[in-house]
């Protein structure tokens, strides 16, 4: 069993995770006219960006003519090849310079905790427990104890990757990846933006604010939802 997991792009798709199980299985970008097998959201990504296709026990990459290319672990790949993974290995999709602003992760394991294709698809695993949040992404609808709030889209994109990885300390690196994918220099993002952004949401979703207790700091590590 192969599956691919989104390491860095687009908010929405942070986290979460592809079964490869076709023989031949296009990730793109979803529009209207185009239905991908593997449709992701970051608009970096083409509508037919690259293609992985099952060859008996293996898995081959083959970006497909891609507006802004592909790359593997550290390498660009050159169009219409056949390029085969590996376990862990990292699929780059638009590269910009000698990196890449989405990442996904190929994985081989006989693991079937994993999300089937589609952005709807039920997951396996056991969803977050946040008895005073609801998340509905497919709505892009947050409720608070009852109450649907209003976000900016950066707001909305860090309580969904902190929803998503409730109860564990997400570093400011991974939220950086998460909440800026576009961000050509992640460095660029300050701590001061980061804890500006934090602080934002913590007006709208904490009982008192100046005494958090839903998104809490770990000095030197990050923030945790809890």
């Amino acid at each position: 069993m192969a599956f691919l997991v989104v390491k860095r792009g687009d908010a929405e798709d942070v986290g979460r995770t592809f079964e490869l199980n076709g023989a031949s299985m296009v990730v793109g970008r979803r529009s209207l006219q185009q239905h991908p097998d593997i449709e992701l959201v970051d608009d970096v990504v083409s509508r037919r960006h690259v293609e992985i296709i099952r060859e008996g026990r293996k898995f081959m990459l083959r970006d497909l003519n891609s507006t802004n290319g592909t790359m593997l672990d550290d390498d660009r790949i050159l169009p219409d090849r056949l390029y085969e993974l590996k376990h862990n290995c990292k699929i780059g999709l638009g590269v910009e310079g000698d990196s890449a602003h989405v990442i996904l992760i190929f994985k081989e394991t006989e693991s079937t905790n994993i999300i089937r294709k589609g952005a709807d698809a039920p997951s396996l695993e056991k969803s977050p427990v946040v008895d005073w949040l609801k998340v509905d992404e497919r709505k892009k609808e947050i409720w608070v104890d009852g109450s649907q709030l209003k976000l900016s889209r950066k707001e909305y994109g860090l309580l969904v990757f902190l929803y998503r990885n409730a109860g564990k300390i997400c570093s400011r690196d991974e939220i950086i990846c998460a909440v800026w994918p576009e961000s050509k220099d992640p460095a660029a993002i300050s701590d001061a933006t980061i804890d500006q952004l934090i602080h934002r949401l913590r007006e709208k979703v904490e009982p008192e604010p100046a005494r958090p207790v839903r998104i809490i700091s770990r000095k030197a590590f990050g923030y945790m939802l809890t």
